[in-house]
């Protein structure tokens, strides 16, 4: 089946709005945390990440690859409004990094891009455990940048899109690691009847892949290349 597909009607009559308000939700409390209170933009932009791969993978898990095809529809709508109020706005701040500047309206639409070309390839080559892409994803990237701009000592640069580097730092590797290998083992448990230690084998070797993946990928891509390598693995794995 093409993984572009979208739900029946009558899911999409309950579905739809439901995504929205969490979108939308998840969007202004970033924005609000950062712009009212002060949080830092390391914090507040993964807290959007992180709800909606999460999100991806039990949409993926539960309902199918055509209700997370929904999710990026509306995901699309939200960014494409953020983009549309632009600077000092709540959607656009819980976006926008201010280290992307004067690219940050680039760097809100490449990891979007990226997020949506990663999960339409991830569920086309390797299907229900595109899920697993989608969690590790999303935990391992919210786990690391904040680790990482805490407690990076031991820091690295990597190349970006449009010639505006960034830095990473082994301890936000290593946070990258963690949080990949329990949102594989939590995604692999789901879709497999295995004994618990080969599925945390497997997590392992995923989260391997994943870390090495986020540590070397441009800045602005990770979200494809760790999505396609995760599904990957755990589809070679599983």
């Amino acid at each position: 089946m093409w993984p572009a597909r979208l739900p029946p009607a009558s899911t999409v009559l309950w579905l739809a709005p439901a995504l929205a308000v969490l979108t939308l939700g998840m969007g202004l409390l970033s924005g609000w945390l950062k712009v009212r209170r002060g949080f830092r933009t390391g914090d507040t932009r993964k807290i959007f990440h992180f709800v909606v791969f999460t999100t991806a993978a039990l949409l993926r898990l539960k309902l199918g690859i055509e209700a997370v095809n929904l999710l990026g529809v509306i995901v699309a709508f939200h960014v494409g409004a953020a983009l549309l109020q632009g600077d000092g706005t709540l959607l656009y701040e819980g976006l926008a990094r201010e280290q992307d500047s004067p690219r940050r309206s680039l760097h809100i639409v490449l990891p979007f891009v990226a997020t949506a070309v990663g999960g339409v390839a991830s569920a086309a080559l390797f299907g229900r455990f595109a899920a697993v892409g989608f969690a590790v994803a999303g935990w391992g990237d919210a786990v690391g940048e904040p680790i990482g701009s805490r407690f990076g000592r031991h820091r690295y640069r990597v190349p970006g899109i449009g010639g505006l580097a960034a830095t990473r730092s082994l301890e936000g590797s290593f946070a990258v690691f963690a949080a990949s290998w329990v949102a594989a083992a939590l995604a692999l448990t789901w879709i497999q009847d295995a004994a618990p230690l080969a599925v945390l084998t497997e997590a392992l070797l995923v989260a391997l892949a994943a870390t090495a993946l986020e540590a070397f990928t441009h800045h602005g891509l990770d979200n494809l290349t760790v999505q396609l390598g995760a599904s990957a693995a755990a589809w070679a794995l599983g």
